[in-house]
């Protein structure tokens, strides 16, 4: 298993940033205040990226207005609201960041992956599972039953076969029970859909509200009404990930960027919409996902800036 100090430091170093984040957006920052932020800065390139993945997450929160609009007062009072209301937004802050940066599901899971990481486990009974990017898991075996609880990201699932101890991947959501077979469970989070999809034999897909049975070739998208979307599925390009590949064949370059964007730290944007449709068709090495946005500026008619080191712009030129 994965040793967790290293998510420790990530979380320090997040507190720090969101603290700093606050402190910088604040009306009476000092001067004194900024000078200590840039010093921070210069002290260690992994506070910059700390800070960078910090402000972008505060971004996506919104415009949130922490006064009503006819409160004007600048008093000691309102400061003293605003610097509570504040911490309470850090805290807020720093806990997304937890739940977003995978720290929360790392902590709780029996076996995970970091980011554009893939790992493959022996269970006990002979059941082997393959960890895409960034998955978390916990394994609950008992005489009964064998249950792995999908806590984020997407597995793979070689069987071993006992009817007496029924096979479940659970994600919160839905359940995908095993009837002999290789499949993989996707959850809900990022870009990629919830997804179950079968390579071999057959899986009973629970909901709240819905049942199905998926046979080889098959996928189930859980839809927003709660209901699932059976459809059919290329699934030996979709599982490549297993053999450190992605596989695609004339898809949109919006889809192909969001799978890449799950072996990487810091996002990938795509700026209009003919960039977006253009169609892509190749083979890449998950481990090198510079290397496939090299590929893609040189072979479709994109420009890939990147900034920072975690925001890549992609636009057609």
């Amino acid at each position: 298993m994965n040793e967790r100090p290293e998510g420790l430091i990530d979380d320090r170093l997040a507190e720090e940033a969101a603290l700093w984040l606050a402190r910088m957006q604040s009306s009476d920052a000092t001067e004194d205040d900024r000078q200590r932020f840039q010093n921070w800065l210069k002290a260690d390139p992994a506070h910059v990226t700390a800070f960078v993945e910090m402000r972008a997450l505060w971004s996506d929160l919104g415009n949130i207005e922490l006064l009503p609009a006819t409160d004007k007062k600048r008093g000691g009072s309102g400061r003293a609201i605003l610097a509570g209301l504040a911490c309470i937004g850090v805290i807020g802050l720093a806990a997304l960041y937890a739940h977003q940066s995978g720290f929360i599901d790392q902590w709780q899971a029996d076996y995970y992956t970091e980011v554009g990481e893939t790992r493959l486990l022996k269970l006990e009974d002979g059941t082997n599972i393959s960890m895409n990017t960034d998955t978390a898991i916990t394994v609950h075996y008992s005489d009964r039953e064998r249950r792995i609880t999908l806590l984020r990201g997407e597995a793979y699932f070689d069987v071993a076969k006992n009817p007496s101890r029924p096979f479940v991947v659970d994600d919160g959501s839905l359940t995908a029970k095993a009837l002999g077979t290789h499949y993989s469970v996707r959850t809900a989070g990022g870009a990629l859909p919830q997804e179950v999809q079968v390579e071999e034999g057959r899986v009973e897909v629970a909901t709240g509200g819905d049942v199905t049975v998926l046979t080889p070739g098959e996928a189930a998208t859980l839809g927003k009404d709660g209901k699932l979307l059976r459809s059919r599925k290329d699934v030996a390009n979709s599982m490549a990930w297993r053999e450190g590949k992605l596989v695609f064949s004339g898809q949109p370059l919006r889809e192909v960027l969001e799978v890449l964007a799950q072996y990487r730290r810091g996002r990938i944007l795509v700026l209009d919409d003919r960039a977006a449709e253009q169609r892509v068709s190749g083979i890449f090495d998950l481990k090198n996902t510079d290397q496939a946005l090299n590929i893609l500026e040189d072979s479709l008619p994109v420009t890939v800036s990147r900034l920072s080191g975690m925001l890549i712009i992609v636009r057609s030129r």
